[in-house]
């Protein structure tokens, strides 16, 4: 039935709509992470993540009729396949290494990697195949990725930084920073999912 055929169209405007805001959140965070860089708070990665978080903005905002809309296609393209194949490396010294899951009991570290990487390479690959589909296969990125944000540099604040290293009330302001563009991005994508699925 025509009903159950989804909306394209309306997938896409919602692209559009939170792209821009994906873009200004992941500038914030990328200056926050600047600031971060000589922090303890810095092997979190919160340049990485709003650098990540700008690209996805652009690759959901840009068609990829246009050059930028390409060029974010591509690079979001590799991006998932550096991630597939980075995760799938991992299996190696998980399995043959001195440290492989028998000798480690590790056995929730080689579910991960044997998930993560053909969890990357398949958007990956959609993308390259599919350019059109870049958009829609980034926005669930761009919420997974915020969300995750949200509550691992909440964790941080909450309950300190693994090791007992000390944060000073800058870094704690800045993890503050961090996690609330994080949720401020999902409150905003949710608010524009409602209303526009009601108009």
């Amino acid at each position: 039935m025509s009903g159950d055929r989804p909306n394209l169209d309306l997938a896409r405007a919602y692209t559009r709509a939170i792209g821009p805001i994906a873009i200004a959140v992941g500038a914030a965070v990328a200056l926050q992470g600047l600031f971060l860089i000589t922090s303890v708070v810095a092997q979190y990665q919160p340049l990485a993540y709003g650098l990540v978080m700008m690209l996805f903005g652009t690759a959901a905002y840009a068609r990829t009729e246009s050059v930028v809309g390409r060029i974010a296609q591509w690079v979001v393209t590799l991006l998932f396949v550096a991630g597939g194949v980075w995760s799938l490396l991992q299996w190696v010294p998980l399995l043959w290494g001195p440290q492989h899951v028998g000798a480690s009991g590790e056995l929730s570290l080689i579910a991960l990697w044997l998930t993560t990487g053909p969890a990357l390479f398949v958007p990956g690959i959609l993308a390259a195949v599919r350019p059109g589909w870049t958009p829609l296969i980034v926005v669930p990125a761009l919420l997974s990725i915020a969300f995750a944000a949200m509550m691992g540099y909440g964790a941080l604040y909450m309950l300190g930084v693994p090791g007992g290293a000390q944060l000073s009330s800058l870094e704690h302001a800045q993890l503050v920073g961090i996690s609330g563009f994080s949720a401020i991005f999902l409150l905003i994508a949710v608010f524009r999912a409602v209303t526009m699925w009601r108009s």
